[in-house]
């Protein structure tokens, strides 16, 4: 009986380790380091971003953008590269006329937990759309389409958690998306959270 006790009492001093370990000021995202895990196969720092060229009928309003992800997946994009800026913009791309932005990458979380995203897009122009973003998580759409500045709670993983974003700019490719987060019940000021923050899988190619 008393080993059963000393047992109890290792194992609850042990979780007690494990929760004192994330405190608040702590949020449990990892950024991009150039680390080697088993999945995914290789997580490289950075975003992968799609540029492309697209023109929606406003009076549309977001449908287009609540099946822009999947859509644009399968489509051709004007240039692809690898994104480390500090902020959700179509410089990356260079000298394209593309207006439509999609990334795809990976936040490493060490606990799960719900977090509060805030996304707040400037169009840098007088230009301006009703709707100008979509964001997936783990493939569920949180904001099946935004505009201006919102908020969503969203529940990250321990591990991998895959983030896709669609955002469109204005019709010269000019503008910014800036995206805090946030542990909901923290009461900590809320961090940018960057491209150059996420992770992409960098899976080895062929030669062609």
């Amino acid at each position: 009986m008393k080993a059963r006790k000393l047992m109890a009492v290792a194992l609850c001093a042990a979780a007690c380790v494990t929760t004192t370990m994330f405190a608040e000021d702590d949020f449990g995202i990892e950024s991009a380091s150039p680390v080697k895990i088993a999945e995914p196969v290789n997580p490289q720092p950075g975003m992968v971003l799609l540029g492309y060229s697209k023109r929606h009928n406003s009076r549309s309003g977001g449908s287009w953008l609540r099946d822009s992800i999947p859509t644009l997946q399968k489509a051709p994009a004007l240039k692809t590269v690898v994104d480390k800026s500090e902020v959700f913009s179509l410089k990356a791309l260079g000298n394209t006329e593309a207006n439509v932005g999609m990334w795809s990458g990976f936040l490493k979380c060490k606990r799960a937990s719900v977090y509060t995203f805030t996304l707040a897009y400037a169009s840098g122009t007088n230009i301006r759309y009703s709707n100008n973003y979509s964001m997936r998580v783990n493939g569920k759409p949180v904001i099946p389409s935004g505009g201006g500045q919102s908020s969503v709670d969203v529940v990250l993983n321990v591990g991998w958690n895959k983030i896709d974003l669609v955002c469109q700019f204005s019709g010269n490719g000019k503008g910014t998306l800036s995206i805090v987060y946030k542990p909901k019940e923290s009461l900590s000021d809320a961090r940018p959270l960057t491209p150059a923050m996420v992770y992409h899988d960098q899976k080895p190619e062929e030669d062609w």
